[in-house]
């Protein structure tokens, strides 16, 4: 079921919370956007968007995760993509199309930035730099939901969990992650005997730690070499996205 937002009032972060999109932004663009954007809590399992629902809000992570899921007819679930404080959840809405195939749903519990669909949409249309920055992340984006295809179909659960720990580790700079077996398993539409397996494997190798509920990174290195060539092309298309957010013409 979906969960309703949770406005955040009162709240001091321990560390600075920011979106990366945000912080390319130049400045005039960026306090436009930010006076129209409420402060939001999201909890884990909430589901921001159904497949082929009407898209109304867009969410900036600041300290949350959300997932990109694809849902078949019998209600299999498996995720296709990542948003973290990289990017936009919603952000493909604007292409015209008001509705997208598959669930948004939150797997890390955390802050957001969230504003009105048709709020970015007058934003972008009213400053070019807006609309380059959001069409050049929808590009890693889509790239990102394309290797994620190749890793799903030909990459084992241990390779497949190391790119999701590794990718979760980059957007929220934290090694320790609030996910039961059945959760990652839901996440990486994997059967549980095969994640608990896996889950062994990587405990034994002191790659991770995992009990009651929560997993933490103990050797990241280690995961590097586990995780398949996806984690780095993903990556690679990211930072080359803010790279390049810099010779965006004013």
């Amino acid at each position: 079921m979906r969960g309703d937002n949770q406005i955040i009032r009162g709240r001091r972060s321990r560390t600075p919370l920011t979106n990366r999109l945000l912080a390319v932004l130049p400045p005039l663009e960026s306090s436009e956007l930010l006076a129209r954007a409420e402060p939001v809590e999201l909890m884990p399992g909430q589901v921001l968007s159904e497949p082929f629902e009407a898209i109304t809000h867009v969410y900036f992570p600041l300290d949350a995760l959300i997932s990109l899921l694809a849902v078949t007819s019998d209600g299999s679930v498996v995720e296709i993509g990542m948003i973290g404080n990289e990017g936009l959840a919603g952000a493909a809405a604007l292409l015209g199309k008001s509705s997208l195939p598959y669930r948004t749903m939150v797997h890390g519990p955390g802050r957001a930035l969230r504003t009105d669909l048709l709020t970015l949409e007058a934003l972008a249309a009213q400053h070019v730099r807006v609309q380059r920055l959001i069409l050049r992340y929808l590009h890693a984006l889509l790239a990102q939901l394309a290797q994620t295809a190749v890793c799903n179909r030909f990459h084992s659960t241990g390779q497949r969990l190391a790119y999701l720990l590794l990718a979760s580790q980059d957007r929220l700079s934290s090694a320790t992650f609030p996910w039961s077996r059945d959760f990652l398993a839901h996440l990486l539409g994997a059967d549980r005997a095969s994640v608990n397996l896996t889950v062994t494997q990587m405990k034994k190798a002191g790659l991770i730690r995992q009990a009651r509920g929560q997993i933490t990174i103990l050797d990241r290195e280690g995961l590097l070499q586990t995780s398949c060539e996806c984690y780095g092309i993903i990556r690679a298309e990211f930072d080359q996205l803010f790279a390049s957010t810099l010779m965006i013409p004013t």
